[in-house]
C-alpha cells in the first residue's frame, strides 16, 4: 500500500541528498494537497502550462519565476516531482528533467537568482542556446489508449509515448537522470542511485501493442 506520505518521503530524502551533496542549487518543499504530492510553488497564481506544445524558453523562465520544480541543479536543470495516490495506489504521476537552455557559468548559478542568470545569457548570448530536450516520464492510465500508453516517456516531441513497463518511482528516476546525464555524478554517487534505482511502485501496465514497439522495460 503506499500513500501521500510515503511518497513524500521518498522525494524529500532524494532532494535532501541532491542538496546535502551540492547537486542541487536549491529545493522547493513538498506540498501535499488532497491526493497530489508535488511542490510548493512560490507563485501557484501563474499557469503551470500554457500550451500543450513543446516546452521553450518561455517555459522554462514561467517555471523558474513561479518556483514551479521541485530542485534547480547546480547547472540550471530543473527536476519537477509530481505523483498522484489514491485508495492506496499511485494514479499518476510527471517526473521530469528540464535541462537549462543556456551553458550557464556554475558559479553564477549557484550564488545569484537563477532567473537573472538566464536573463544575462538572453540579453548577451541569444543565440547561444543549446538543444537538449526535456525528458519526462509520465503515468496516466485514465488517459491510456492505443498510441498513448498509460505509462510512457516523452522526449524531443510533445507527441512521443515511448511505453514504460510501469510507473516510475523516484528513484529509478533519479538513477536514469545522472546515470544518462550526469555520468560523472551518477559514479560519484553509484551507491545512492543505484540502491534507489531497484525501487518500484505500481504494477505492470505494457499492453501487447506496446510489447509490438520499442519500449522501456526494467526488473
Amino acid at each position: 500500500m503506499t500513500t501521500p506520505r510515503a511518497v513524500r518521503d521518498d522525494i524529500n530524502n532524494f532532494l535532501d541528498y541532491l542538496l546535502n551533496a551540492d547537486i542541487a542549487v536549491y529545493i522547493n518543499p513538498v506540498s501535499i494537497d488532497g491526493t497530489r504530492v508535488s511542490w510548493h510553488s512560490l507563485n501557484p497564481s501563474m499557469p503551470f502550462l500554457t500550451h500543450r506544445g513543446d516546452p521553450g524558453l518561455e517555459d522554462y523562465r514561467r517555471w523558474v519565476e513561479a518556483g514551479a520544480f521541485s530542485a534547480s541543479l547546480f547547472d540550471g536543470a530543473l527536476l519537477q516531482l509530481t505523483y498522484d495516490v489514491e485508495g492506496g495506489e499511485i494514479t499518476g504521476h510527471r517526473l521530469a528533467y528540464i535541462p537549462a537552455p543556456y551553458r550557464m557559468d556554475e558559479d553564477m548559478v549557484r550564488v545569484d537568482p537563477l532567473l537573472d542568470v538566464v536573463d544575462i545569457y538572453v540579453a548577451d548570448n541569444p543565440t547561444s542556446m543549446v538543444l537538449h530536450s526535456a525528458v519526462r516520464f509520465d503515468y496516466d492510465p485514465a488517459s491510456a489508449a492505443p498510441g498513448h500508453p498509460a505509462s510512457h516517456l516523452t522526449i524531443n516531441s510533445a507527441h512521443c509515448r515511448i511505453a514504460c513497463a510501469a510507473p516510475m518511482h523516484v528513484g529509478r528516476f533519479a538513477d536514469f537522470v545522472f546515470r544518462h546525464f550526469y555520468a560523472d555524478l551518477w559514479a560519484a554517487h553509484r551507491g545512492y542511485f543505484t540502491g534507489g534505482a531497484t525501487r518500484h511502485i505500481g504494477e505492470r501496465t505494457l499492453t501487447d501493442d506496446d510489447r509490438t514497439s520499442p519500449h522501456l522495460m526494467w526488473n
